[in-house]
């Protein structure tokens, strides 16, 4: 099941799922547009262009000083481009100029102007370097054209004199965006912070100490989106879970992975619970199944085949169940026997119970007669022993459930905060160690996992 920059929280969704499947922890990165309009602002200068020359015209018969400036004439806007992967920034300007043929004084001095805005179409990208880089395309047209007509055929126009000058701002303004954008989204350092804390293995709310290792796989992040407030992100780290049980063993730390740019970024986390189930609960298990039923053998009189105990032990791999039989009947017949079934141990397809695969059935003859020892090597009764050793975990699997769901919310690593659902615990390995059998179970529900982005360490 699968499940904002100061005060930001990063949110998880943890599935209790199959064993070692791929999990993925999403972090939303937000930047407000407040502060990058904030930027811009101060950082747009009230100047974009100054011209302060004389030139000679109609073959240097007319010398004409020009004179003015192209100034800020409003507030910096910022506001996301129409399909939402851009930032457009809005500057408008006004351009005063005097004309001042030389000679003439200020007689024939003539002012003129215009205005424009300029829109910088401003599009981040995530570097290579897992920096955030952006792309600008800007363009701006006057109100009315940069000229002046002095009469006798002299036209001066002095757009293209103060081009180059207010081009060259919009080059700066762009500059102070794209910082603003990369400092605002901190992008490398949020993501080496979540690699690094992907690496940490967790402790985990079992009965007994157990921890799920954590191994990385791969750093993702969406292209950047522009709402009318804000630009967001999201980064997210792939790694895969493997639990145990006891204290996690070292693990290398891995460097920041080459970027990868994704549409989307998957959410949850899928962790299987270690629970150690000692030979004697195994024991109890397999005796309290099977002296409820009985066995009646197809020989004369029809005598009765009854477990009266099992006991389970590790053989290597395998388990090694020694199952104590009584043989009843008429006249007061009470024949006690000995078998020992060994096999390697199966689940079952619900993942609740555990049986034997590949079994042996061995029977201890010492003290039989040949009357009963045949009767107990008939294929049915030999069934029948085999499936003494059948081990029914549910109220084992029940009382883990109950153990880490009463352990929630719980703090798996400094910054994590689990909490939520356990469902119903199913099986989905095993390990036969010299003590106990140490089963993996997953589990439906879902449990939330929450971390502060202030206890992250960048």
């Amino acid at each position: 099941m699968r499940r904002l920059l100061p005060a930001v929280f990063f949110t998880a969704a943890m599935s209790l799922g199959a064993a070692e499947a791929v999990s993925s922890l999403s972090v939303p990165v937000t930047v407000p547009l407040a502060g990058v309009q904030g930027a811009a602002n101060a950082r747009v200068p009230a100047e974009f262009a100054r011209l302060d020359e004389t030139r000679s015209f109609l073959g240097g018969l007319v010398s004409v000083k020009l004179a003015g400036t192209v100034t800020r004439a409003g507030h910096v806007s910022v506001r996301p481009s129409a399909d939402g992967a851009g930032l457009v920034v809005s500057v408008p300007i006004r351009a005063a100029f005097r004309a001042s043929p030389g000679g003439l004084g200020s007689v024939m001095a003539t002012d003129f102007g215009g205005q424009a805005t300029v829109s910088l179409t401003v599009t981040p990208f995530v570097r290579p370097d897992w920096e955030a880089g952006v792309k600008v395309r800007g363009d701006y047209a006057w109100t009315d054209p940069l000229s002046v007509d002095l009469g006798g055929g002299l036209k001066i126009s002095v757009q293209s004199l103060v081009d180059a000058q207010v081009r060259a701002q919009l080059d700066k303004v762009a500059a102070d965006v794209e910082r603003a954008v990369r400092e605002g989204a901190d992008l490398r350092a949020r993501a080496g912070a979540l690699w690094g804390r992907a690496q940490q293995p967790w402790s985990l709310p079992t009965p007994e100490p157990g921890y799920a290792l954590v191994l990385p796989k791969a750093l993702s992040v969406t292209p950047f989106r522009f709402t009318q407030d804000a630009l967001k992100l999201t980064v997210g780290a792939a790694f895969d879970l493997k639990a145990g049980l006891g204290r996690a063993p070292a693990a290398p730390v891995r460097p920041l992975p080459a970027l990868n740019v994704a549409a989307g970024v998957a959410d949850g986390v899928d962790l299987s619970v270690p629970v150690r189930l000692p030979y004697t609960d195994l024991s109890a298990a397999a005796t309290r199944y099977a002296a409820a039923q009985v066995f009646p053998l197809s020989v004369p009189t029809s005598p009765k085949l009854r477990v009266t105990g099992v006991t389970v032990r590790p053989q290597g791999a395998a388990l090694h169940a020694v199952v104590q039989l009584r043989i009843e009947g008429p006249l007061g017949l009470r024949v006690p026997a000995t078998v020992d079934v060994t096999g390697t141990p199966v689940l079952d397809a619900a993942g609740r119970v555990l049986t034997l695969k590949g079994v042996t059935v061995r029977t201890r003859r010492e003290g039989l007669s040949g009357r009963v020892i045949g009767w107990l090597a008939d294929a049915r009764a030999q069934a029948f022993v085999q499936g003494a050793a059948r081990f029914d975990l549910t109220p084992h699997l029940d009382r883990a459930r109950g153990q880490v769901q009463a352990r929630l919310p719980f703090t798996p690593v400094p910054g994590v905060r689990l909490s939520g659902t356990v469902g119903t615990l199913k099986l989905t390995g095993f390990q036969v160690t010299p003590d106990a059998l140490v089963v993996t179970a997953a589990a439906g529900g879902r449990v939330n996992a929450t971390l502060d982005a202030a206890s992250l360490a960048r």
